[in-house]
């Protein structure tokens, strides 16, 4: 039994949410409702109670609100609401709403918990088909993406201004699969330790210099932050000069490989799993002290440094390890017949040395995704040499794809 929060704004397709909460409720699912003023006009609060057994929250002040009694209780509805929430569900979502959202506004009941909440956030929306292709709602579905909101697409048909086109509310019965699908995927995660490297190593070639490369961080955050939506314990650890969460998620930084490798001795001791997408830096070299005088010429001798990623097995044999491989391809979707094949001799190594469960690649060449970027392109490919393409979207979109191909 799951806790089920949903929004309901002011659409028309509001009525039909109330199926929807009916569905749910009969599988047994806790239903908190909230809704904006102006959607009780189209759907009745008491309806709504009748069939959760919880009022609906609509006022962030009501009549009665004591900032005493806030201060006495140490709770606040919306944030408590929030933090229950092992889904959040907006049906419908409005242009309206859906531009809150992405810039942050919070000025009623659903937007204040939406900042709020840690958990998985599905977005159902529903609006004239003017509306939804406008580029202000077109950008702002993508801010939301980036966040890791996930997007249900709306129908095509007739739509209730008397135009026909795209805008309808998904099907109830798709917005309920889609939730089921959603809180699956927090079920398998729930309790499990997962460990995410992110950013570049650096090492040093004097007390100025380093060794290093491009890597952000941003898909290591972005993988953390995802598992951390579905309920595990993640811990990202993440290079001194990469982004970091600002989700509670516990976070260490490292600078050299060395570092990073005796954190994940530690780390990886009780870890469910690990998505090893830290790009560590392939040599080193011996380090100069104080600061080598710039005027002169110099020869450095480069040293391999040791494959972390071969070691993790060792460290822990029962873990899932998901390593990530950078790649420089022409352009692989010219030769789609030769991708596969491609790929699987691209990622034998790792497979065969280190004994990876799944290999993520991307193209570092293109400028468009990959390092210091905040979309990527990738490919997974299983042990079983099955190759899945996950085509160019959003940093969190593309975690969230990659959880999907792990998970099955």
């Amino acid at each position: 039994m799951s806790h089920i929060v949903i929004g309901i704004s002011s659409g028309i397709a509001a009525f039909k949410t109330l199926d929807l909460i009916k569905l749910l409720k009969k599988d047994g699912h806790n239903m908190y409702v909230m809704m904006t003023k102006k959607a009780m006009h189209i759907v009745s609060p008491g309806k709504i109670e009748e069939i959760t057994g919880y009022p609906v929250f609509m006022n962030l002040f009501e009549d009665s609100f004591s900032y005493e009694q806030i201060l006495k209780r140490k709770k606040v509805d919306h944030i408590e609401i929030a933090k229950r929430a092992d889904i959040f569900v907006v049906s419908p979502g409005t242009a309206n709403t859906i531009a809150k959202f992405a810039h942050g506004i919070a000025d009623d009941f659903i937007s204040t918990s939406i900042l709020a909440t840690t958990a998985p956030v599905l977005i159902c929306p529903s609006m004239n088909d003017k509306m939804w292709h406008h580029p202000a709602t077109q950008n702002n579905l993508k801010i939301l993406r980036s966040y890791g909101y996930e997007i249900m697409d709306p129908e095509s048909g007739a739509l209730a201004c008397g135009t026909d086109g795209i805008g309808r509310l998904p099907h109830v019965k798709d917005i309920k699969k889609q939730i089921e699908i959603i809180l699956l995927r927090k079920k398998l995660f729930e309790g499990k330790k997962v460990v995410v490297t992110g950013g570049g190593t650096s090492e040093p070639i004097d007390e100025v210099r380093v060794i290093t490369n491009r890597s952000s961080g941003k898909m290591g955050k972005a993988l953390a932050e995802t598992c951390s939506r579905y309920g595990a314990d993640v811990t990202f650890l993440h290079s001194k000069n990469s982004v970091k969460s600002n989700l509670p998620i516990k976070q260490i930084s490292f600078s050299t490989a060395d570092e990073l490798a005796n954190m994940l001795t530690d780390q990886l001791k009780n870890a469910d799993i690990l998505f090893h997408s830290a790009a560590v830096s392939d040599f080193s070299t011996e380090k100069h002290e104080g600061k080598i005088e710039s005027s002169k010429n110099l020869t450095l001798k480069l040293k391999p440094t040791p494959k972390i990623i071969n070691k993790v097995k060792e460290w822990n044999p029962q873990i899932l390890l998901v390593g990530f491989k950078a790649a420089v391809f022409n352009d692989l979707s010219v030769i789609p017949s030769a991708v596969e094949g491609s790929l699987s001799a691209f990622t034998h190594k790792l497979f065969t040395d280190a004994h990876a469960d799944f290999v993520v690649v991307n193209d570092v060449s293109r400028p468009d995704i990959g390092f210091e970027s905040d979309e990527n392109e990738v490919y997974v490919v299983s042990k079983s040499k099955k190759v899945h393409k996950i085509e160019k979207a959003s940093k969190a979109s593309v975690a969230e794809e990659i959880l999907k191909k792990i998970l099955g």
